[in-house]
């Protein structure tokens, strides 16, 4: 799906947008459009962002559910995999799913259709909108292969924002396939290769990040990690509360 978007990758680089994805359509990012790419080109999509995160999910399900959580917020939430993993694990959880509005209504129907209406609910948001905002009220909240997909200064925001709507008892699990923690230089390097895609083609100002920005921005957001844990053969999990 990247082969014309990257075309315009020295474009894409001077302007600090994503100009190759006017070769699929008219949006600012390509989260905004996912609900409306073609379907060839939305199953290649869909098929590279899963083939990373559903190896991990069984172990994160594992770390999500010794918290006890009765509600659950996933930012991000895609297709509503993760979601419906949560809903079949435990019958007294909750959750709300936050995302764009495209994705949010397609992940919701999915789990619907699987027979959790009565416990899942959403919440339409653009996180690069002026003020974007969650309600209170989680136990936990998810973030896998999110905060990637944004600058520094709006991973930032969206830190922020979630602190201000935690307890000192909630928890913001974020999980992500770090730069510096690959075993194998290879490994290493298709990732970092993977920031020529969300320049020309996602968003044209995030990349694939090494731990060691993310440590910087959820201090600086008010949060502490309490747990630095490894999936898998590629994922780290980060388990953080208010300072």
């Amino acid at each position: 799906m990247c082969y014309r978007g990257l075309h315009h990758l020295e474009e894409s680089i001077k302007n600090g947008k994503p100009e190759g994805l006017k070769e699929f359509g008219d949006w600012n990012t390509i989260y905004e459009g996912l609900s409306q790419l073609a379907p060839k080109v939305q199953q290649s999509w869909f098929e590279f962002d899963h083939h990373y995160s559903d190896p991990i999910f069984n172990d994160a399900l594992k770390v999500v559910f010794d918290k006890k959580p009765k509600k659950i917020f996933d930012i991000g939430g895609n297709t509503g995999k993760f979601a419906l993993q949560c809903l079949a694990q435990s019958k007294d959880t909750h959750v709300k799913i936050i995302d764009l509005p495209g994705q949010l209504s397609k992940a919701l129907a999915n789990i619907k259709k699987a027979g959790f209406e009565d416990r899942i609910s959403g919440q339409e948001i653009d996180w690069l909108g002026a003020n974007p905002s969650i309600p209170q009220g989680a136990d936990l909240i998810w973030m896998s292969q999110f905060l990637d997909c944004f600058s520094e200064a709006e991973i930032l925001k969206i830190l922020t924002t979630c602190a201000a709507s935690m307890t000192k008892e909630a928890y913001l699990l974020i999980t992500e396939t770090f730069t510096d923690r690959q075993k194998f230089d290879n490994a290493k390097f298709v990732l970092e290769a993977t920031s020529i895609y969300f320049t020309a083609l996602a968003n044209g100002n995030s990349k694939m990040y090494p731990s060691t920005v993310f440590m910087d921005l959820i201090d600086t957001a008010g949060l502490k990690i309490e747990e630095d844990t490894k999936l898998g053969e590629f994922h780290t999990l980060l388990v953080c509360k208010l300072k």
